[in-house]
């Protein structure tokens, strides 16, 4: 698996996401709120939250299994 996600903002276009780097998830109103490990977040609008949470806490499992 990748340590980059991908995701297509619609403002932004394509946003890219480096796996390791994320410390925390969460879904609030709708969008997914990450936290990086310097303390910045960022709000994802997308359409289906809990799939892409989903996809983001198996690219992490994945990262820190080996």
């Amino acid at each position: 698996m990748t340590n980059i996600f991908e995701y297509q903002d619609e403002h932004l276009g394509k946003c890219y996401i480096v796996i390791p780097k994320i410390r925390e998830i969460s879904k609030a109103l709708g969008n997914v709120v990450i936290v990086f490990d310097n303390g910045d977040r960022r709000s994802l609008m997308v359409d289906e939250p809990d799939v892409v949470i989903d996809l983001l806490l198996t690219a992490l499992e994945a990262h820190y299994a080996h």
